[in-house]
């Protein structure tokens, strides 16, 4: 893609440069039949390219080396033409008038063509091949200016040259540049990841929160949060160590992970022995289901780490309403956190609904 934005000037370029070289010296009007024909099959060639352009994300997902093909074959033909315009601006005495700008011309778009295609280096060299091995032909076989044809060879060179630097360091700062990407959207997914249960943190849930709350503001579907928590965790601690309760705690975060299996359920530790799992478009209803699934999930698998095999429970508390510019998004939490002080009140190991509709206070 960055080969495809770097040609956009050229594309341009190619199709209106000689209708700019021959109108103010009225070349069109003596030469008409060669000057239409030129502006025709460079006009047209760049209406190609530009028809790919706008195709690009449709063509090249799917047909990225037939995409490459057109491109660059386009790009030659282009070349091509006008490296016939420079053999008959050195050649052909109709030329005489414009053989200068021509030739001032073709140089300039042969160090352009250099730079904008350098990410495909054959694409390049090609490209700038084509352009001034016919100004080299002419200089030495059609009219015997040996040194025009030394100077055009050693330009010719250079940009070969010039090109093959350039890729290298094109590619090299793309790797960079890669590199650096992919650092960058790691952090991020660091930045989001529990550390111990590898799954979302607290400040992605708050974030991931808002942005959900908000979405149902506008849609007007219902929002459901269950608030999870381990168990007599601190007991479990004390008797077993720390790192027994570390692996309890993974254990439930991929217990609640196993049940709740949709792309839109938000998943995350929200504290110490505490978890939240964001429910969007679910009922009061399917959020309680959903929360007695993970807890006999949890519950009817024991928990073994190090010989030692542990029945862990957990209790849930579920809230559900649909969002409106008039409810604080907090309010939700607040009443799934009121819901899980009522299973822990009655028990613990079960699941219990906050009930009371937050518009009515």
């Amino acid at each position: 893609m960055d080969l495809l934005n770097r040609s956009i000037p050229g594309i341009v370029i190619y199709a209106i440069l000689w209708p700019i070289i021959i109108f103010p010296v009225g070349f069109h009007l003596e030469h008409w039949d060669i000057s239409w024909r030129f502006m025709i099959a460079l006009a047209g060639v760049s209406f190609l390219r530009w028809v790919q352009r706008q195709l690009t994300q449709l063509w090249y997902p799917y047909h990225r080396r037939s995409w490459l093909i057109f491109f660059a074959t386009s790009s030659f033909v282009q070349a091509l033409l006008w490296g016939s315009l420079f053999i008959l601006a050195i050649h052909d005495p109709r030329f005489e008038p414009i053989r200068f700008v021509i030739v001032l011309a073709i140089g300039g778009m042969a160090s352009g063509a250099m730079s904008a295609l350098n990410p495909r280096l054959w694409v390049s060299v090609t490209n700038v091949c084509l352009i001034l091995s016919p100004g080299i032909y002419a200089s030495f076989f059609l009219v015997e200016n040996y040194s025009q044809g030394i100077l055009i060879t050693i330009y010719l060179a250079y940009l070969v040259m010039l090109s093959r630097r350039s890729n290298k360091e094109y590619l090299r700062a793309f790797r960079i540049e890669s590199q650096l990407e992919s650092q960058r959207k790691e952090l991020e997914r660091i930045n989001k990841i529990d550390p111990l249960t590898s799954i979302f943190n607290r400040g992605h849930f708050n974030t991931a929160f808002e942005f959900q709350w908000n979405a149902g503001i506008r849609s007007q579907q219902e929002q459901s949060l269950l608030m999870i928590d381990v168990d007599n965790f601190k007991l479990i601690n004390d008797q077993h160590g720390h790192l027994f309760g570390d692996e309890c705690l993974i254990y439930v975060a991929n217990s609640i992970s196993s049940a709740a299996k949709r792309k839109t359920d938000l998943i995350a530790r929200f504290g110490g022995e505490e978890f939240a799992v964001l429910l969007s478009d679910t009922s009061l209803d399917e959020a309680h289901q959903l929360a007695e699934t993970i807890r006999v999930e949890i519950e009817s698998k024991p928990f073994v780490f190090d010989g030692i095999e542990l029945v862990v429970t957990v209790s849930i508390g579920v809230a559900s309403f649909i969002p409106s510019a008039g409810i604080n998004s907090i309010q939700l939490v607040d009443n799934a956190d009121k819901a899980l002080y009522l299973a822990k009140e009655q028990g613990r190991n079960c699941v219990r609904s906050y009930l009371v509709n937050p518009s009515s206070g």
